[in-house]
């Protein structure tokens, strides 16, 4: 007989409360549950496909695949393969030590909690630093920010707080990634833009593109890609110009302004309005509504973080939203004063750590870890390197890096020179293709899980336990299983703690051992993860909707004393990059430039099979300005040559009157690693075959460019 029970979609950092219908150990219908979130009733498309993804959509794996000897995948049962597994990481270990082994943490890999920390206490078991992440091929120019300006220990403002937020280069209605970095709400992002604006806030969106988010802006600009930083000196020049910068919170807590002024002195308006091809007017109008202000939030998304100058982009910004004073303040009540692990807030400044400077480095470049992380990009080399130090074994957690590396050329003969290459998933990936073990891992709906990926996240105060809803189907495990698994075989017990960005796991003082006899129970572990909560597990338990819990009044605290930190808003590699930038000239080779788009249907490489992805998106269509088609003499569905320094995809071109001339857009991680010239058969065009992972990489986390790429257009002959 049917049943109903309350869970939470594990897609992205909204966390939606979801309801599904369960029968014969089936989901057969899942709907938004309004009931207690803070988000209230939503659901994306991306919530819909993962239910039939439950179900066996997608080719979904039921059983875990080893490479034979004539390199064919067979069926293995889960237990030999963590045996084998086991035994090959052991052996390295041994003969090469803890530098041998690295893991890959991807996309789907960011809301398994018991998974996500059994993969941290496993490296730090081992004591191997090779741990790289999604974020440091995405939006690492945030953290290299923070190393190099500090932050404020208070963070960003709520958005229900803002009456001015402004979003470059983000499109949080499609995409929901909001705070920390832009202003929004993760979960129905549209209805907290709508809700800002009955309040009488005003928002600010630039974008090559007008967005689906575009439509709540009251100013629009947009600019040429890749022109970020540019803009900001400007804006920051008006600011200081004007006075209309908050003196009160740069004289407390900010360093530099006058090193600041120097370097911005020659990024006029008029200079940013031409190299940005944006009237100088919205450029004057964006700095005196961000000057006037009372609580601004000025954030991005990806796109700054994945165009030209990437870093000096996301630093700017943050300059502007720091020359304003855009972060919680001391006396401000706390909407979400944190429900799970609990901590005081209060209005500080934290000293820049450059902690790439400094500890144990890469062993092909002289760079260390970024929150604790090496940049991706570097994963290639440090594979082909020929010390003693190099990478041979590889675990790929819930992520597809050979395909999000970009630049196949460099990063799959690196792949395949691995002497050891798991992928933990539940479907077939280049990455997986690629792999001596793929083991078939549990989905959301078939795991405990804890809502700790969105305890910053909500609007208010809430957390959320999910169990199980159905059992695991086949000979699938649960990711969490596969860390212990291994380690238990390797005779290395694990402890596991409460770990968040910015926490060094080793050095947690607190932990539950988990041993290496018996399989941990994982109610158990999630009963420790919320040891420190307002709601006790058991009342997470028992309210499976989630529980919002009563509390007093929280407010920002103020510093009992000045700890003599200040932000670095112009420390001299950033005057140095920004007379770089100045001097520049512009790459008259090219015509046009390509810049990436996230769609509603999609999580990176995942749900690109999905039903209504494939309806909607047969390929990722080669979007352009009609009146660019028409210059190139082009009609939708023709096929384009798209053409960079580094290589050429055939793409199939769609009109689309909200893009800026100059601009084609088109969606990353389609099609395949090898070049076709059939993007239909292939399903789309990999444009990761237009970027380097040798050649015009950033500063620091060696960032590739993945957006704003130089290109030239051409009908396909």
């Amino acid at each position: 007989m049917p049943q109903t029970a309350k869970t939470f979609c594990r897609n992205c950092g909204a966390l939606c409360a979801l309801e599904v219908t369960v029968d014969d150990n089936r989901i057969t219908a899942v709907s938004a549950d309004a009931s207690i979130s803070p988000y209230g009733g939503y659901m994306c498309p991306k919530g819909l496909a993962s239910i039939d993804f439950h179900n066996g959509a997608e080719e979904r794996l039921l059983h875990s695949l080893k490479r034979d000897a004539e390199g064919n995948f067979v069926q293995v049962g889960a237990a030999q393969a963590l045996d084998e597994i086991a035994a090959q990481l052991a052996q390295l270990l041994r003969e090469h030590g803890p530098r041998s082994i690295a893991v890959y943490h991807g996309t789907g890999a960011y809301r398994s909690v018991l998974g996500g920390l059994l993969e941290r206490a496993f490296m730090a078991a081992i004591d191997s630093p090779n741990f790289f992440s999604t974020m440091t091929i995405d939006q690492s120019a945030k953290w290299v920010t923070m190393g190099r300006m500090g932050i404020m220990a208070s963070g960003k403002p709520s958005y229900r707080d803002c009456d001015l937020g402004v979003i470059v280069g983000n499109n949080p209605v499609v995409s929901h990634q909001t705070y920390p970095f832009a202003p929004g709400e993760s979960g129905a992002p549209g209805k907290s833009f709508a809700a800002a604006r009955a309040r009488g806030a005003k928002l600010i969106v630039i974008d090559p593109r007008r967005t689906e988010t575009a439509r709540f802006a009251d100013l629009f600009i947009q600019p040429k890609p890749g022109q970020d930083a540019v803009l900001f000196a400007a804006i920051a020049h008006i600011l200081l110009r004007d006075g209309t910068f908050n003196r009160d919170f740069c004289e407390r807590f900010a360093a530099q302004l006058d090193a600041l002024r120097r370097a911005v002195e020659p990024f006029t308006p008029a200079l940013a309005a031409q190299r940005a091809d944006v009237p100088v007017e919205q450029i004057e109008q964006a700095a005196q509504w961000i000057g006037a202000a009372k609580r601004p939030f000025v954030g991005s998304g990806s796109g700054p973080s994945m165009s030209l100058h990437s870093n000096l982009n996301d630093h700017m910004i943050e300059v502007v939203n720091a020359l304003v004073g855009g972060y919680k303040r001391a006396g401000e009540r706390l909407h979400n004063p944190g429900t799970l692990n609990p901590k005081p807030c209060v209005e500080m400044a934290v000293a820049p750590t450059r902690s790439w400077e400094s500890g144990v480095k890469c062993v092909s470049a002289d760079i260390g870890r970024i929150f604790g992380e090496f940049p991706s990009a570097l994963l290639p080399d440090e594979i082909q390197h020929t010390g003693p130090d190099r990478i041979r074994a590889l675990i790929s957690f819930g992520g597809n890096p050979v395909m999000g590396l970009g630049d196949p050329a460099r990063a799959v003969p690196a792949f395949e020179d691995l002497e050891l290459l798991v992928s933990l998933d539940a479907r077939m990936n280049e990455t997986c293709e690629l792999s001596d073990y793929v083991i078939a891992t549990s989905q959301p709906y078939e795991r405990h899980d804890l809502s700790i990926p969105g305890e910053a996240l909500y609007p208010e105060a809430f957390a959320q336990y999910a169990a199980p809803v159905v059992e695991k189907p086949g000979e699938v495990i649960d990711d969490w299983a596969f860390f212990w698994g291994v380690a238990a075989r390797m005779g290395i017990p694990l402890t596991l703690k409460y770990w968040n960005y910015g926490l060094d796991y080793a050095a947690i003082p607190e932990g539950l051992e988990l041993g290496t006899s018996e399989t941990p129970d994982p109610e158990a572990m999630v009963r420790y993860l919320c040891r420190h909560s307002r709601v006790s597990f058991e009342a997470l338990r028992d309210n499976p909707g989630g529980v919002r819990p009563e509390v007093e009044p929280q407010f920002v605290q103020a510093a009992p004393d000045d700890n003599g930190a200040r932000l670095e808003l112009c420390p001299p590699d950033i005057a140095a990059a920004l007379a770089a930038v100045l001097a520049e000239t512009p790459d008259a080779g090219f015509r046009y430039q390509l810049t990436c788009r996230r769609l509603l249907e999609t999580m990176n490489s995942a749900y690109r099979e999905a039903a209504r992805t494939r309806e909607n998106y047969p390929v990722n269509w080669a979007y352009m300005n009609p009146e660019d088609m028409a210059a190139e003499e082009l009609s939708d569905g023709d096929r384009v040559a798209i053409r960079s320094e580094f290589g050429e995809i055939i793409g199939v071109a769609r009109a689309e009157e909200r893009l800026r001339r100059g601009v084609v857009s088109m969606t990353h991680m389609f099609g395949g690693l090898a070049p076709s010239r059939d993007p239909e058969t292939q399903k789309g065009s990999y444009t990761g075959q237009l970027t380097s992972l040798q050649r015009y990489l950033e500063p620091i986390n060696f960032m590739p460019r993945f957006s704003g790429i130089p290109v030239n257009v051409a009908r396909s002959r």
